[in-house]
């Protein structure tokens, strides 16, 4: 089923034959588009060389990736102003912005901005079929009929049906 989206990535690839003008010359979606490491201080004019530069080369577009080394504050203002400004100057050369979500490691540390008030930090979930209050905060009880091994149904349960 097609989607419903106005837009698309690849509004080309629907088509029933290959458009041998798009493949000899790909638009920008259909172009690599490498990580582009944000490891240093950060300053505009630099960053908009890179993105000339990343153009000449034939790509497509970037993958915004803060990297070890960054020294202008993660998710600060003035880095979200720098996102901002590269993407507006890559939109102009007709290219792609990706803003890769980790700084450094793992996804959704946010380069230590989670993780810094300890009540944020090792969370876990823990899927069981007896209720042991000891070890955690009931989020949630399902009725879960399975056929096969596999999920068949279910439905969610009031905390307190047996």
């Amino acid at each position: 089923m097609p989607s419903k989206r106005k837009w698309q990535l690849y509004p080309r690839s629907r088509t029933k034959q290959l458009d041998m003008k798009l493949f000899r010359n790909p638009t920008a979606e259909y172009r690599g588009t490498p990580f582009w490491s944000w490891n240093t201080k950060l300053n505009f004019p630099q960053l908009r060389r890179q993105i000339d530069q990343l153009k000449k080369m034939g790509f497509g577009g970037v993958h915004i990736h803060a990297r070890t080394g960054l020294a202008t504050e993660y998710l600060g203002d003035e880095f979200m102003s720098l996102v901002r400004k590269s993407h507006e100057h890559l939109k102009k050369r007709k290219m792609l912005t990706w803003l890769y979500d980790e700084d450094r490691w793992p996804s959704g540390f946010a380069g230590g901005i989670v993780t810094h008030d300890p009540k944020f930090r090792e969370k876990t979930l823990l899927f069981t079929t007896k209720r042991d209050d000891s070890i955690g905060v009931l989020l949630a009880r399902y009725q879960v009929k399975l056929k096969d091994g596999r999920l068949s149904s279910f439905r969610r349960a009031a905390d307190d049906e047996p």
